[in-house]
């Protein structure tokens, strides 16, 4: 067994799979994302998530995800992290690459694959409410 850290940065718009690819490569994963803020704010408030989004929030919840890496990586030392946001530009996971190997772990980028041309089955299949408009701004985009 190896004593390796790992953390894996995934890719995609939303609805395109970059969930259900964790549940199924990574279920003993400690996961870090934005959707989490809005789903604890959800829990405590005894609401939906699409009730708790608010655009304007969308920084905070960011800001969340990024405590919470901070959190795993350097005060739990967890073998297995996995960033679970949209990172449609590089810039969005730079610094998690960087605190990542900084404290030891081996990183790899996950680009979920998508069609460009998709956008209304990732919208229909994405489970939080985003608009199309959105997903179709996050291909138009999308940083390769």
């Amino acid at each position: 067994m190896s004593n390796k850290k790992h953390v894996k940065i995934l890719r995609g718009p939303s609805g395109s799979g970059k969930t259900t690819r964790i549940n199924e490569d990574y279920p003993e994963a400690y996961v870090c994302s934005a959707d989490n803020y809005f789903e604890e704010v959800a829990d405590l408030n005894d609401t939906s998530y699409a009730e708790e989004f608010q655009p304007w929030l969308v920084g905070k919840a960011h800001q969340h995800c990024w405590g919470s890496f901070i959190h795993a990586v350097v005060v739990m030392d967890e073998p297995l992290v996995v960033v679970d946001n949209t990172n449609v530009n590089k810039w969005e996971y730079e610094n998690y690459v960087l605190l990542a190997e900084l404290n030891g772990y081996e990183v790899e980028i996950i680009e979920i694959p998508f069609e460009a041309d998709q956008a209304e089955v990732y919208h229909e299949r994405n489970t939080h409410g985003v608009p199309l408009a959105v997903i179709k701004r996050m291909i138009q985009h999308y940083e390769l």
